[in-house]
């Protein structure tokens, strides 16, 4: 009877951790933090097909963003879906894309993180409201983004979380910097550059259903 006792004893010490484990992590994942897998191409090489993110919900108010963070955020097209781009344009800019090159207020920017040559799809001239960012998507060829949406400014309030990790695969693992470059990711094995006169596809973003967290 003790041992049967003990038994029971031990099982219930396992169910109580587990289920505080389970807690944690939904407190966590619900109020910090943000995990999301990725299901299109439109960051590669910075963010590959299938690779999952760690996003932190904090830091996200328009004094903590930069340019070149990594946002997670409702675009303005559909509200039911969350997209990952990076931060090109900050209020007031005038951001520019021809040519192959992005320049905000008449200056070219950094473009060391996109995937190929850059076509000349989706060229124009925008500039930024206030309180409103101006993304693109790394992967310039084959991305979705501000370029071509009707309303092309996403409101700081639309911005869920900034992108920090990718933790899955292993093999992908690495921080996310404000540069693009992430540590030992490709060095032996790089991805494929787009085609540069692949058609845009008229949607493959990141939908609420593959947001892991609650």
């Amino acid at each position: 009877m003790r041992k049967l006792d003990k038994f029971l004893d031990n099982i219930w010490k396992i169910l109580i951790v587990y289920a505080a484990f389970i807690l944690v992590f939904t407190v966590l994942f619900s109020t910090v933090l943000m995990l999301t897998q990725i299901p299109s191409g439109s960051m590669e090489s910075t963010i590959m097909t299938g690779d999952v993110v760690v996003a932190s919900r904090y830091g996200i108010e328009l004094d903590d963003i930069k340019r070149y963070d990594i946002l997670v955020f409702e675009p303005p097209i559909d509200e039911e879906s969350l997209y990952i781009k990076r931060v090109i344009g900050l209020p007031g800019e005038v951001i520019e894309v021809k040519d192959g090159k992005v320049y905000a207020d008449g200056a070219e920017l950094d473009n060391a993180f996109t995937n190929g040559m850059q076509n000349c799809n989706g060229d124009g001239i925008w500039e930024v409201p206030k309180g409103c960012l101006f993304f693109l998507g790394d992967n310039r060829n084959n991305s979705a983004d501000s370029r071509f949406w009707e309303d092309a400014f996403v409101p700081i309030e639309n911005v869920e979380a900034k992108a920090q990790w990718v933790v899955f695969p292993l093999s992908h693992f690495g921080s996310l910097s404000y540069d693009g470059s992430r540590t030992g990711a490709f060095e032996s094995d790089p991805p494929e550059e787009a085609e540069s006169e692949r058609e845009l596809p008229p949607s493959f973003e990141p939908k609420r259903s593959v947001v892991l967290s609650p």
